[in-house]
């Protein structure tokens, strides 16, 4: 019986003193991590030169729903103090850590908190503490970019709550901007509506000159679609006044490094009331400005009205990434469009950062044979000149956040 348990006591040990820590960010690397939680999407990206972007800080409220993803690793911190830990941890500078920017791609409380009657309220600041409020008081951000609140209709406007029914209260909005003001006035943000078309609004802030090959092109916003071949805006969908629903408004973005491509956008969707592809929504539209990449995440985190095939067939990724925390993710239809190879040629992964029990079973041999990962933290590491980058799982369960697996790929 010693010999058995001291057995276990020696494999255990030897898998601990094995694991591997995520090797540190270098000069010449584009990291991106999307950073499980449990409530919502967050993603911190590391530029070539070290420069910070993080899109989103959601903070769905906490429930005992069985068909939600619980808090991870756990509730004994908020979401944005979990995240804060994360960026340290993998920050270049640590403990002394700053965001030169941060986007949110719309108004909604998985992708920026809302306040609860629980929220603890800023000392100084008088505004509530979620989300990106709560992210934004601990770790400075130097530049907050998000949609805008006056297009298509002006959210300071109180005739307004009339005309945008799914946000109606407008809260979340009042305690957002006190955060945004008391920030320019103690730290010094700076505030910017997200620029469509523009190359120039995410710059690189300590290298320019060594990253050429490196940009961010600003592709869409409150339904304005950039051109193709410029930065001029080719098309605007909404009239002013006209709410079409806060998904269809989100700000999306592709980053080209050399040969790899990359592509979010928030929760735009593709398939009409009726269940088929609707080919003038915001995902048809957007598609050829977008262009074929080789990662891609999915919009709307995958639910059913999203994903459309011609979407899919112009973008055609070699990875597909879902932000997901509820059954809904994804959609049956969704993971059959974007799996098959009839829509498009090829071999394609799929990553999740969650994926509930049921939900797996569901699916059964569709997640056995297409997925390479349904849990843990995810990070893209592009290499210098961005031939060849790595998908690395890191373990979500505890705050050591340990490699568990890495899997290879070359650009296209």
């Amino acid at each position: 019986m010693r010999k058995k348990t001291l057995y276990l006591f020696v494999l255990i040990f030897t898998i601990a003193s094995t694991a591997q820590e995520l090797p540190k960010w270098e000069k010449g690397f584009l990291d991106i991590h999307f950073i499980s939680t449990g409530k919502g999407n967050v993603a911190f990206y590391l530029m070539p030169d070290g420069t910070s972007l993080l899109i989103d800080m959601g903070e769905l409220s906490s429930t005992d729903d069985e068909r939600r993803a619980p808090a991870i690793p756990n509730n004994s911190k908020s979401p944005s103090e979990w995240v804060a830990d994360y960026i340290y941890q993998f920050h270049p500078d640590g403990q002394k850590a700053f965001l030169d920017y941060a986007l949110i791609t719309h108004y909604h409380d998985d992708h920026m908190g809302r306040p609860s009657s629980s929220s603890n309220t800023h000392v100084d600041g008088n505004y509530k503490l979620f989300g990106i409020t709560e992210l934004g008081s601990i770790i400075p951000i130097k530049k907050l970019i998000d949609r805008g609140y006056d297009y298509p209709v002006n959210f300071r406007e109180p005739k307004s709550e009339t005309n945008i029914g799914e946000m109606k209260g407008l809260q979340q909005f009042n305690e957002y901007w006190k955060f945004i003001e008391y920030q320019k006035d103690k730290n010094k943000l700076q505030y910017e509506k997200f620029r469509v078309g523009s190359l120039s609004q995410f710059n690189l802030k300590n290298d320019r000159t060594n990253f050429k090959k490196f940009t961010i092109k600003n592709l869409f916003a409150n339904g304005d679609i950039a051109s193709v071949y410029d930065t001029t805006v080719a098309m605007r969908k909404f009239k002013e006044g006209e709410y079409p629903g806060e998904n269809n408004l989100s700000c999306g973005i592709k980053i080209k490094y050399g040969k790899f491509d990359f592509y979010t956008g928030g929760d735009i969707n593709g398939i009409g009331h009726t269940g088929n592809a609707d080919f003038f929504s915001m995902e048809a539209q957007a598609a050829p400005v977008i262009g074929m990449v080789d990662i891609a995440t999915l919009n709307h985190h995958g639910n059913r009205d999203s994903q459309n095939e011609y979407f899919v067939r112009t973008i055609q990724p070699r990875v597909w990434i879902g932000q997901s925390w509820t059954a809904r993710h994804p959609g049956e239809e969704v993971l059959r469009r974007i799996m098959s190879t009839f829509v498009y040629p090829g071999d394609r992964d799929l990553f999740t950062n969650f994926m509930l029990p049921a939900t797996k079973s569901y699916f059964g041999g569709m997640v056995d044979d297409n997925y390479k990962a349904t849990s843990g933290h995810i990070v893209i590491r592009v290499y210098s000149n961005g031939d060849k980058y790595d998908i690395i799982i890191l373990d979500d369960k505890t705050e050591k956040r340990n490699v568990i697996v890495t899997y290879n790929y070359e650009s296209r």
